[in-house]
């Protein structure tokens, strides 16, 4: 099941490189650049920022399968960050991340993120299935992948986190 297409809650603005150099440099300059004000801790995974800046520096139009900065439209808020870790494999899966500023957990933000995401990459006909992560315990990050027809499909041992579970959301079948 493709995840049911109510409005959007979130704006997904498509990553860059001015983007992402603002976003690791801090201060206003990301808050000027997307208009809006920026939570505490919206980024989830700052350590992946510089990485992703550099790999945007060698492709600074953006990337198709790239970064996304979720924006709450009505307060104006970047709530958070995620979007797809590269482009389809190949066994044509796409692998989606994602992450809400804390004081915004708990609202169905991070549903409405991965709804749209998984949409996004459906929209691409050559991609079968998409992917996901969790920490290997119940957690809300696993309710909202089970929210939105992702099932748990195995586990690994992540050297720098532990127990992972690996979540899949096929492509559904033509009726």
């Amino acid at each position: 099941m493709i995840p049911p297409r109510l409005p959007p809650r979130l704006n997904l603005v498509d990553g860059n490189l001015e983007l992402l150099t603002a976003a690791v440099a801090g201060g206003g300059a990301l808050e000027a650049l997307l208009g809006v004000s920026v939570a505490d801790d919206w980024a989830g995974f700052p350590e992946a920022l510089p990485v992703l800046c550099a790999s945007y520096a060698k492709h600074p139009n953006g990337q198709t399968w790239g970064s996304l900065f979720f924006v709450e439209p009505h307060a104006r808020v970047l709530v958070g960050f995620g979007g797809f870790k590269g482009p389809p494999s190949s066994d044509a899966v796409v692998e989606i991340g994602y992450a809400i500023a804390p004081a915004f957990q708990g609202q169905g933000l991070a549903t409405d993120a991965v709804a749209q995401m998984v949409r996004r990459a459906f929209e691409d006909a050559s991609v079968r299935a998409v992917d996901a992560h969790t920490l290997g315990h119940t957690n809300p990050s696993a309710r909202v992948l089970e929210k939105s027809g992702f099932r748990k499909i195995g586990e690994a041992n992540d050297p720098d986190v532990g127990v992972v579970w690996h979540w899949r959301h096929e492509r559904p079948a033509l009726q």
